[in-house]
């Protein structure tokens, strides 16, 4: 049996910053994910013909947004084989160093008045090459913060590592919202203004040089994980492994909760936020800072999420999550876009409902992935179910256009709502209840003390 250690202040520190570095990556690889929809959106006819269909427009940015989200199932495969082979953190560093560089390329891509369709088309690619990266950092770091957790926290450091999302939302926002007024605006569209020359690039830099200095702060503070140093690495890849016996039916209910998870995210993080800045009386602007106050909730909700997942268990958690998204979160976006109310304050508690009814759920997944799959394949696992399953959602903006020559355009988004938040039940209630489970030495040396003494 593994000894307990007798160092618990260094167990603590070793784990405060495996979680702090854990949160700061997700935050800049959220902040990457969402500048195209974001920072880029205002800026696309600077890549494109000025005279471009606006459908033609949509799509193209949907394509530039999907193209990130489609390659970090690679990078998952790529990087969990690192991670559950030559260690974690090496594994979150190469992945983080990648992503700054991909990043910082992106901001000298020529315009489509110099190069033609050259110009969106190294866009798109760029994207996903800088997605293969950003696949490899949580793929590494949250199996590692997971691990060095002490287990009757972890639910609530999980929800403290994915806060990045929102913070990151934010952040960009607020960005993208000063340099559009102190640029003038997008100019119409006609990309000639000064945002859509150059003040787009601002936030790229800052993003790349955000994550290269994490990197090198993660690399001086960040300790590999306890239970990958204990583990005996097999000849058998982790991926081969993952597709056999237990951990292939843990694999195939994680991706259908995933899969519904991510549904219900395109439709409020990047397909809810277009419909709103289409809404009479909200401007582009007026929409962004709707969307702040709403997130901004959001961050202090995701570790409560996690601490109450912690407390009524996974499972019941996420289940009861698939059925707000699948029941209440519909009602709130459809009080939205039928203009129930129209004033700042009642757009922005409307908002606040549909993201909090939508996407809370992400508050646990941190922890309750990691807990699926056994260490020496933990990390390729919790980095092929949580990237795959974007692969379908992906592509909201091409299901939404289908689902409009049937529907109300703007009423397209409830049936993702419906779908994502049934595949969310669905998938919860197929799985078992984790929040006790073992995932290092240390935890499965108390746990035999407990049983022992019982």
């Amino acid at each position: 049996m593994d000894s307990i250690p007798s160092d618990t202040s260094d167990t603590a520190v070793r784990s405060r910053r495996a979680t702090r570095g854990a949160a700061i990556g997700f935050a800049i690889d959220c902040y990457d994910i969402y500048l195209p929809v974001i920072a880029l959106a205002p800026a696309l006819h600077y890549f494109m013909a000025k005279d471009v269909a606006s459908g033609t427009s949509a799509l193209a940015n949907g394509l530039v947004f999907a193209a990130t989200l489609l390659g970090r199932p690679l990078g998952a495969v790529i990087f969990g084989t690192v991670a559950d082979t030559a260690g974690r953190r090496r594994a979150t560093l190469i992945a983080m160093y990648g992503s700054a560089a991909g990043t910082l390329l992106l901001a000298f891509v020529p315009s489509y008045s110099a190069i033609g369709f050259a110009s969106i088309g190294l866009l798109i690619a760029l994207r996903f090459a800088t997605g293969v990266f950003l696949g490899g950092q949580y793929t590494g770091a949250i199996p590692l913060a997971m691990e060095s957790s002490p287990v009757r926290k972890r639910g609530l450091y999980g929800g403290l590592i994915t806060m990045g999302f929102p913070i990151a939302f934010c952040i960009v926002s607020l960005f993208t919202y000063l340099l559009l007024r102190a640029t003038g605006g997008s100019g119409g569209g006609d990309g000639g203004s000064a945002y859509e020359v150059w003040g787009w690039r601002i936030p790229v830099v800052v993003g790349a040089f955000a994550t290269f200095a994490f990197a090198v702060y993660y690399g001086r503070t960040v300790q590999e994980s306890p239970a990958f140093l204990k583990v005996e690495v097999k000849k058998v890849s982790p991926a081969r492994q993952l597709v056999r016996g237990t951990a292939a039916r843990s694999l195939r209910q994680v991706l259908i909760m995933m899969t519904g998870v991510w549904i219900l995210s395109n439709a409020t993080s990047a397909s809810f936020p277009v419909t709103l800045r289409s809404l009479d009386g909200v401007s582009s602007q007026r929409g962004t800072a709707i969307i702040v106050v709403a997130q901004l909730f959001l961050i202090a909700a995701y570790p409560l999420s996690g601490a109450l997942s912690q407390r009524i268990g996974r499972r019941v958690f996420l289940a009861w999550c698939g059925g707000l998204g699948a029941v209440v979160a519909p009602l709130f976006y459809l009080a939205v876009v039928n203009e129930v109310a129209t004033s700042f304050a009642g757009l922005a508690a409307l908002t606040t409902g549909l993201v909090l009814s939508s996407i809370c759920c992400f508050g646990c997944t941190a922890a309750y992935i990691s807990e699926r799959f056994r260490t020496e394949l933990r990390a390729t696992g919790y980095g092929i179910s949580y990237s795959f399953a974007i692969i379908v959602p992906a592509f909201y903006a091409f299901y939404e256009r289908g689902l409009a020559h049937f529907m109300e355009a703007a009423h397209t988004t409830v049936v993702l709502y419906l779908v994502g938040g049934a595949l969310l039940l669905i998938g919860a209630l197929l799985g078992p209840e984790t929040k006790e489970g073992v995932l290092t030495p240390v935890e499965r040396a108390e746990a035999k003390v407990v049983e022992d003494v019982t």
